[in-house]
C-alpha cells in the first residue's frame, strides 16, 4: 500500500487553490443556469405558459437540482470516506462540466415540444449530483491540507469560489444579455453553457496535481474508513448534521434572493435594465470575494463563532433597511445597499461556515457529514427562496414577505450557531478513536 504524502506548505498552498479553481468551475456552471432560469428559461422551455407562470415553472427547474444535492451527497459523500477525496472530486467536476454543456447543445420547446423541459430538468439533475458531493470534498481538500493556525483562512478558498464563478457567470451572462433579444434567445444564450465542455479539462489538469490529505491517508492505511459512512452520520453524528444544516439558513436565503431572484425582482418590480440587474450583482459578488479571506484570517485570531454570531445577527437587523432602501428606485443606492447586505450578511458567515461545517464531524464521515449538511442546508434554504419569492411578489413591490422570510432564517441559523462544537485542530495527524455516541 502507498505511504501517505506528508502534507508540506506547497502542497497546502495547491491543494487550496485546486479547491478554489474546481469550486469556481462548479459554481460557474451552477449560476450560469440559475441565471438563465431568471431571464429567459420561461420564453425558451416553458412558452406555453404566462409570463408569471412561466417564470414560476423555470425556478421550479432551478430547484430541481436543489433536490438532488443531497442524493449527491450521500453517494459521492459515500465513495469520499471510502476511496478517497481526489478521485471522487475527479468524478463530481467531469459530471458537472459535461452535464453543463449539455445544457448548450439542448433544442428548445419550439423544436421538440414537452421533451425539452424534460431534458433540461435531467441535466440539473445531473448538476445537482455533482454539485451535492463537490463543495465537501473542495472543502476537506483545503481544510485537512491546512496548517492548524490558518484552518478557516485554507477553508475559505472553495467558498471564493462562489462569488467568483457568480461574477464569471454574470459578466458572461451580461455579455450574450447585450444581444439583441432576438439572437440571445437563438443562440446567445447556449454560449455560457458550452464552456462547460473547456473548462472541466482546465479543472481536471489542477486536480490531478494535488494529493489525497495525509489526515485521510493515514486512515485508510490503518484500515480505519467506516463501513458505511452516511448511516454513522445519522445515528452518532446527528447532532453535526443538525448543526451543520441550520448554520447555512440565512447565508443561504440572502444569497439566493441577491443572486438570483433580484435579477426578476430589479427588472420587473423596480423597471431596471438587464444589463444594470446583471451589473449590481455582478459588483457586489466581485467585493464579497475580496473580503471573504480577510473575514477568514480574523476568525483565525478571534474565533469563528464571534464572526458568525456578527453575521447573523446583521442579516436580522439590516434586511427591512435593505429592501426599503431598494425600493427608492435609485440605481446606485440599489446596488450599494445590495452590496453592504452581500458583505455584511454573506461574506461574515461564509468565509468560515466552510470550516466550521467540517470541524462538526470526524475524519471517518467527515466528507458524508461535510456534503450532507451542505445539500441539506442548499434544499431546505436555497432551493425555495426564488420560487417563493416570486410567488409572494410576482410583478409586484410588496416586499416585507422577503424581510420577514429573511429574519426567520436568521433566527435559525443563531440557534445553530450557538450549537456549534469548537474542536482543536493539532498537527498530529494520527488516526482517530471511534466515533463518540454525541458526536
Amino acid at each position: 500500500m502507498a505511504q501517505p504524502v506528508r502534507t508540506t506548505r506547497a502542497m497546502s498552498r495547491r491543494a487550496a487553490i485546486a479547491s478554489l479553481v474546481g469550486t469556481t468551475i462548479e459554481w460557474f456552471d451552477f449560476f450560469v443556469y440559475g441565471l438563465a432560469a431568471a431571464l429567459v428559461f420561461g420564453k425558451l422551455f416553458f412558452p406555453a405558459f404566462d409570463t408569471h407562470s412561466g417564470q414560476l415553472a423555470s425556478f421550479a427547474t432551478l430547484a430541481v437540482a436543489f433536490v438532488a444535492r443531497p442524493i449527491g451527497a450521500a453517494v459521492f459523500g459515500h465513495l469520499g470516506d471510502k476511496l478517497g477525496r481526489r478521485s471522487t472530486l475527479i468524478m463530481t467536476l467531469s459530471i458537472m462540466g459535461v452535464s453543463t454543456g449539455l445544457i448548450g447543445a439542448l433544442p428548445t420547446y419550439h423544436s421538440i415540444g414537452i421533451a425539452a423541459p424534460i431534458l433540461l430538468i435531467t441535466l440539473r439533475l445531473s448538476q445537482g449530483l455533482a454539485v451535492g458531493g463537490e463543495w465537501g470534498g473542495a472543502v476537506l481538500m483545503s481544510v485537512e491540507h491546512a496548517p492548524p493556525s490558518r484552518r478557516r483562512l485554507f477553508g475559505s478558498a472553495p467558498q471564493m469560489g462562489s462569488p467568483l464563478g457568480l461574477v464569471l457567470a454574470t459578466a458572461v451572462m451580461s455579455a450574450v444579455s447585450a444581444l439583441p433579444n432576438d439572437q440571445l434567445l437563438a443562440w446567445g444564450w447556449r454560449i455560457p453553457f458550452l464552456t462547460g465542455f473547456v473548462l472541466v479539462a482546465v479543472g481536471l489538469a489542477i486536480r490531478l496535481g494535488v494529493a489525497e490529505p495525509e489526515q485521510f491517508s493515514e486512515l485508510k492505511s490503518a484500515g480505519q474508513t467506516v463501513r458505511l459512512p452516511i448511516g454513522e452520520v445519522f445515528t452518532r453524528a446527528w447532532r453535526g448534521l443538525a448543526v451543520g444544516t441550520g448554520v447555512q439558513a440565512s447565508v443561504n436565503v440572502v444569497f439566493y434572493l441577491i443572486s438570483v431572484y433580484f435579477l426578476t425582482y430589479a427588472t420587473t418590480s423596480l423597471g431596471m435594465a438587464r444589463e444594470t440587474a446583471l451589473l449590481i450583482v455582478m459588483v457586489a459578488a466581485a467585493i464579497d470575494l475580496l473580503v471573504l479571506p480577510v473575514v477568514a484570517a480574523a476568525s483565525d485570531r478571534v474565533g469563528a463563532r464571534p464572526v458568525l454570531l456578527g453575521g447573523v445577527l446583521f442579516t436580522a437587523a439590516a434586511v427591512f433597511p435593505f429592501f426599503w432602501l431598494m425600493g427608492r428606485d435609485q440605481v446606485f443606492l440599489t446596488g450599494l445597499v445590495v452590496t453592504v447586505m452581500m458583505l455584511g450578511a454573506h461574506a461574515t458567515v461564509y468565509a468560515v461556515i466552510s470550516s466550521v461545517i467540517a470541524d462538526q464531524f470526524d475524519t471517518k464521515v467527515r466528507y458524508s457529514g461535510t456534503a450532507l449538511s451542505n445539500a441539506l442546508g442548499a434544499l431546505i434554504f436555497s432551493a425555495p427562496t426564488p420560487f417563493v419569492a416570486e410567488a409572494l411578489v410576482g410583478n409586484g413591490t410588496r416586499w416585507w414577505p422577503l424581510a420577514l422570510l429573511t429574519v426567520a432564517s436568521a433566527a435559525i441559523s443563531l440557534v445553530a450557531v450557538v450549537g456549534v462544537r469548537h474542536k482543536k485542530h493539532a498537527a498530529s495527524t494520527a488516526p482517530e478513536p471511534a466515533l463518540p455516541a454525541s458526536a
